[in-house]
């Protein structure tokens, strides 16, 4: 029997196990993917001290750049450094060495080119290797005596006397594994999370995005750190995205990011930025998808077992889903000694994330997607932006017009009555779900 079964090899689980081996404990980890450090999924891989809201993981993260060798240049705009992260929060660190890229600005784009900037000017995050992320936490995992299997699916788990057990399958062979205590960190459609019963007071959504690593872009836009983004509603009612891509540590990669193919094809030809894509060249593409749960598990434990990461809520990102994991780790520990772990994980959880802590999260947001829900037009939307950039405004539109839609009553009285009435359907939902 195992002191530990750790399903799901990211950033939570890898983190997780080597804590917890490291501390002496005899771990399993299991993962899904053959090669665990692989990935094939759309993913943004930014790395932020700033967000649009108060979002996500709040405890300060020290980043030392440069530790232990000089910065070399991997080419425009873009080191390939060795780097440490200290977690203050949690007390623990985790090193990286792989090409990064810095955002000092996040614009939003209308359909003709009005630009509001949500963060200007500032050095707010940074893009990394998710693939070297991992490749840095798996070799701390394969200094420990951790026993990883990978190209396994777990099904699900039950509590059991004497621990937990969890349900493995790889191809049409299916079996059991034991362990005195369990960590589900298998995402947000954590099968762990749905076979103890814990999303049944939960609302689902079937949500997926598609992503295309690009060669070639040519923003015509001069600002080499600038995430960027396109509300264009006659293309996409949801967003579209431009990220950056290190995968070849500079600038030549961008990962354009939507909710479907033909939304992204559309762009590409047919909007105002397709001269941006002229000389484009598909690299690969991505995709992720399934059924999102809300809100966030308000008891991450059950049992003999502990949920982390993004099977407590998608919004971990990467820097909480690692906080998540060493402190999963530790908590673990505390409970096997008899202690409080498992309430200690949970205080530490609510003070450290703003889908706990902040309570007008949610709310904020739901704001920033109220586009689709208030049906603007292309012209709307120009007509909002450039009002806000008149303004000089900075920080989220929608958000923004969702709190204060009587800027728009007199000139544009069709969208503010479709807007007003689906802020109230935010809010009225908000206000079921807190009565």
């Amino acid at each position: 029997m195992y002191d530990l079964i750790v399903v799901g090899g990211g950033p939570a689980g890898l983190m997780a196990a080597s804590t917890a081996a490291k501390d002496g404990l005899k771990v399993l980890l299991v993962e899904r993917k053959k090669n665990i450090t692989a990935t094939p999924r759309t993913d943004g891989s930014i790395f932020y001290w700033k967000f649009i809201l108060a979002d996500e993981y709040l405890e300060p993260i020290m980043v030392d750049l440069g530790t232990g060798m000089p910065l070399q240049a991997a080419g425009p705009g873009s080191v390939d450094v060795k780097m440490q992260l200290r977690f203050l929060g949690p007390g623990c660190t985790v090193n990286y060495q792989g090409p990064i890229l810095f955002y000092y600005n996040f614009i939003r784009f209308s359909p003709s080119g009005h630009r509001v900037y949500c963060i200007k000017d500032e050095l707010w995050s940074f893009h990394f290797s998710r693939e070297r992320m991992l490749s840095c936490l798996f070799e701390e995992v394969s200094r420990t005596s951790t026993e990883v299997i990978t190209g396994v699916t777990a099904l699900g788990a039950e509590n059991t006397n004497d621990g937990v057990a969890v349900r493995l399958k790889a191809g049409e062979r299916e079996w059991m594994v034991r362990g005195k205590r369990a960590i589900a960190a298998d995402g947000m459609y954590s099968r762990i999370v749905d076979s103890l019963g814990l999303n049944k007071d939960r609302s689902r959504k079937r949500v997926g995005v598609i992503g295309y690593i690009l060669e070639g872009v040519e923003p015509e836009i001069h600002d080499h750190g600038p995430l960027l983004s396109f509300d264009i509603p006659s293309i996409s009612p949801e967003v579209i995205y431009c990220c950056f891509h290190t995968e070849a540590g500079t600038l030549n990669l961008r990962h354009l990011v939507g909710f479907s193919a033909e939304a992204l094809q559309k762009f590409m030809k047919e909007s105002r930025y397709s001269s941006w894509f002229r000389h484009a060249r598909l690299i690969r593409t991505t995709a992720v998808g399934g059924t999102l749960y809300s809100p966030p598990l308000s008891n991450p434990a059950c049992g003999n077992v502990l949920v982390i990461g993004d099977a407590v809520s998608a919004e971990s990102f990467i820097q909480g889903a690692i906080a998540c994991g060493y402190q999963g780790a530790k908590a673990t520990l505390k409970e096997m000694s008899g202690d409080k772990g498992y309430a200690f994980y949970t205080e530490w959880l609510n003070r450290s994330f703003s889908f706990y802590k902040n309570g007008e999260h949610l709310r904020s947001k739901a704001y920033a997607h109220i586009f689709p829900l208030a049906r603007p037009s292309d012209d709307d939307v120009d007509y909002l932006f450039n009002m806000l950039a008149t303004r000089n405004y900075v920080g989220h539109p929608a958000i923004y017009i969702a709190r204060n839609p009587q800027l728009i009553e007199k000139d544009r009285p069709d969208f503010y009555l479709r807007l007003k009435a689906a802020v109230e359907q935010v809010n009225t939902m908000f206000k079921a779900r807190d009565g």
